[in-house]
């Protein structure tokens, strides 16, 4: 089971805004597991669908990527909003 994270797709990578992020805010999504023998770009899931939109995912963070990853809710226009006052952004 992964860990959840809260963002913000802007022009494709998604801007993690939960947990606050230590050095790198714009992540890549992929399906692939941390340890699979395949490239992350392999399974790189296309965000453009989500564009401008808070999403919440589920996977592990390493390096630049959230593997495993799957979305498991996105906001509409009112919600986005507001998670980027609280968040400043």
């Amino acid at each position: 089971m992964g860990r959840l994270f809260i963002g913000i797709v802007k022009n494709g990578l998604f801007e993690l805004l939960f947990p606050k992020p230590e050095y790198i805010t714009l992540v890549r999504l992929t399906t692939t597991g941390v340890q699979d023998s395949v490239p992350p770009e392999n399974g790189e899931l296309n965000l453009v669908e989500y564009e401008k939109a808070v999403v919440a995912v589920k996977g592990h963070a390493n390096g630049g990527w959230i593997y495993s990853a799957s979305v498991v809710d996105t906001g509409e226009p009112i919600v986005t909003a507001l998670v980027e006052n609280v968040f400043g952004r």
